[in-house]
């Protein structure tokens, strides 16, 4: 027999979604309206400028190859400056470069690249080239994956890349901010992942019992996920200090919290796939539900794991292989400096990246459960009322 609609099961589950995001509307509010100031500020250095330029005239230009196969290449430059105090100044700028192939590292006639301006002690300007330009390559490259994330994903995909620009417009416009006035960042990365993924779950699948269940299933991961990252890092003694540019950031005068930006390093990379697995669960329990009406509890959620197993698999397969090809230049220089395995996995370096990869795959695993329950639960209460949202997201 088909399971009727309970009103009740849906006022309750929606008025628990209801809660949870005024709750972290409150906690968001309070805490941007409560920021002290930064305690640090970017500015612009009065020492040093870096503007585009064109290239006018190669003046002279030399080519060798070292040892190992690379391109070194030596050019004289005639650059006309497009932007900055000199803008329309035209400059001789000497140029080293060193790459596998003479067109990366090569500048032709017409191509811009980047001007490092600094003014000496003695009050000259002195010109370097600081790199190529890759702003138009890399608005093309944007501008494809816009094109084809909308004609594949219709409108959900348009959806989507909304949730993206949402996603870079809370981690810059409150995460970061957050963490400069030197607040707790696992707070400020907590709080600030959990709004973001209620919205864009929202944005992405509409408002219905689907979404409700995932968002619950959602914000019990994440913070379980927190729990063992703040557990885990204190227990094997990481102090976030085992990558370079945590070093650069204290050598600097940066006194931040840099095991809190450890963990919410964590967080952050944990939300950005919690919701992949979460929502992916929710839908399937009542896709499953809409297929067999006569589906309970039980059967349900054994369904459901099976698929979850195999989506999980595959998510935790990508998240080591991500932190992998992070790190694949640090993993081959522990390959060529060969020392016992247990020393090299003892480095905070490595340690720090391991923490990373298992409490994340920890959080999804645990998800994938959590949200299987919870959905079980709801999808024979409100399959009736969610058939033909399932059908129309």
């Amino acid at each position: 027999m088909k399971t009727k609609p309970s009103h009740a099961s849906h006022y309750l589950l929606e008025g628990a979604a209801v809660l949870l995001l005024l709750l972290l509307g409150v906690a968001l509010g309070t805490l941007h309206v409560t920021r002290p100031p930064a305690y640090y500020k970017t500015g612009a250095s009065t020492q040093e400028e870096t503007v585009q330029g064109q290239i006018t005239a190669v003046l002279q230009e030399e080519t060798t190859q070292d040892e190992s196969g690379l391109t070194q290449i030596f050019q004289v430059l005639e650059m006309t400056l497009l932007s900055g105090s000199h803008q329309g100044e035209t400059v001789e700028i000497t140029y080293n470069g060193l790459g596998p192939t003479l067109r990366d590292v090569r500048f032709e006639v017409g191509e811009r690249a980047l001007i490092m301006i600094t003014q000496r002690p003695d009050g000259q300007l002195f010109f370097a080239v600081a790199d190529h330009v890759r702003l138009f390559p890399l608005a093309a490259l944007a501008l494809l994956f816009a094109l084809v994330t909308v004609l594949v994903g219709r409108w959900q995909g348009f959806r989507a890349l909304v949730g993206l620009g949402l996603s870079m417009v809370l981690i810059g416009g409150f995460i970061l901010p957050e963490i400069l006035a030197n607040r707790d960042p696992v707070l400020a990365s907590i709080v600030g992942m959990a709004m973001l993924t209620a919205v864009t779950l929202y944005l992405i699948q509409g408002w219905n019992a689907i979404a409700h269940t995932a968002l619950l299933g959602i914000l019990a991961s994440l913070a379980v996920t927190g729990a063992m990252a703040v557990a885990w890092t204190s227990l094997i003694h990481l102090t976030g200090f085992g990558s370079e540019e945590t070093l650069y950031l204290q050598a600097t005068g940066v006194t931040l919290n840099m095991r809190g930006l450890l963990l919410a390093g964590i967080i952050i990379g944990a939300a950005g796939v919690l919701d992949d697995v979460v929502l992916a669960q929710a839908v399937t329990a009542f896709e499953l539900v809409a297929a067999n009406p006569t589906l309970h509890f039980r059967e349900l959620y054994q369904r459901s794991m099976k698929i979850g197993n195999a989506h999980l698999a595959s998510m935790v397969n990508t998240l080591v292989l991500a932190y992998a090809s992070a790190a694949l230049p640090l993993l081959i220089l522990f390959t060529l400096y060969q020392e016992p395995w247990y020393l090299t996995i003892n480095r905070e370096l490595i340690a720090e990246e391991i923490v990373r990869t298992l409490v994340g795959s920890l959080g999804l695993m645990l998800a994938v459960p959590l949200t299987s329950a919870l959905a079980s639960w709801a999808a024979p209460r409100l399959a009736g009322k969610e058939s033909e949202t399932i059908e129309t997201s």
